[in-house]
């Protein structure tokens, strides 16, 4: 004869293997930013991952995850990668021009940042107060999260925006979201197919194109109004001009996705009210890398 005790023990068990799956399923990881640090959990599931990345700061904000090789720790990307781009905006600062800091970039950055660090997604950025979502499949590994907006000219990365995040060999169940709408990124454009409407939107992110050099392909989502100067974000968008990339932005920024290797696909939802608004890549605007549209 079963005892009360055996049936209580059953129920909490069923309780706990229950909770266990339902968390694995939905693989959500909150991330709160402050100025300047990220409040994040050291270690999450790998697969599919969902982050909801709150901006709790006074300034803009967003995140990148970069998959580091299994030989190089976050200490030394820090010190390796990170610290050359301080110096670089420095010297920018004192007067050289863009081509001189690229050349200057390229010879203080060790070679297996190029040829083995992943760029694995983030959100777009996102103005203060505000909270975007992003979903996109992490593989095992050491990963860097960092921001660098810019704060009276110092990199947030420098202000402490840097950190790293273990993604276990324990895998999510999750499956990707469903999408109305998708994004497909090239080198020239940003093709879109589905449409947008008012209230809750999830939208795919294809990479199919990075450019040789420099950045990869990404997209942030903007909300234009009537006093917007298209050309002011261009030029806020590129971290060489002086005042590129310095909070506060000259437009709302609504979240999008950072870059993930041709191939990849992320997700990121994000509700809309009626206006008008632009997809636009943070490297490439300048080349004309924008997409206006309504939302009514």
């Amino acid at each position: 004869m079963k005892t009360p005790i055996y049936f209580i023990f059953t129920f909490i068990t069923i309780l706990i293997l229950y909770s266990c799956n339902t968390s694995k399923d939905k693989n959500v990881v909150e991330v709160i930013a402050r100025d300047f640090s990220f409040e994040v959990a050291d270690e999450i599931l790998s697969g599919w991952t969902t982050f909801r990345f709150k901006n709790s700061g006074h300034t803009d904000h967003f995140f990148l995850l970069n998959l580091l090789p299994d030989d190089i720790s976050f200490e030394t990307y820090h010190k390796q990668v990170t610290k050359p781009f301080d110096v670089v905006f420095d010297s920018i600062k004192a007067g050289i021009n863009k081509a001189e800091a690229g050349a200057m970039l390229v010879e203080m950055i060790p070679p297996w940042y190029f040829t083995s660090v992943k760029q694995m997604g983030g959100t777009g950025i996102i103005n203060a107060g505000k909270t975007a979502q992003t979903t996109m499949k992490l593989k095992p590994g050491t990963y860097v999260m960092e921001c660098y907006i810019k704060e009276e000219g110092v990199f947030h990365t420098a202000l402490g925006m840097i950190r790293p995040i273990t993604v276990k060999e324990e895998a999510s169940n999750m499956e990707p979201p469903k999408s109305n709408m998708d994004i497909t990124l090239t080198n020239f454009k940003i093709e879109t197919e589905g449409e947008v409407k008012p209230g809750t939107n999830t939208i795919a992110v294809h990479f199919k194109e990075h450019p040789e050099i420099g950045l990869g392909n990404d997209v942030h989502l903007i909300r234009m109004n009537d006093t917007t100067d298209i050309d002011k974000v261009i030029y806020w968008l590129d971290w060489m001009n002086i005042e590129g990339l310095e909070s506060p932005s000259p437009v709302e920024f609504l979240g999008g996705t950072q870059e993930m290797p041709v191939g990849f696909t992320s997700y990121f939802t994000v509700d809309l009210v009626p206006g008008n608004y632009a997809w636009i890549a943070e490297s490439s605007a300048a080349k004309g890398m924008i997409k206006m549209f309504k939302v009514e």
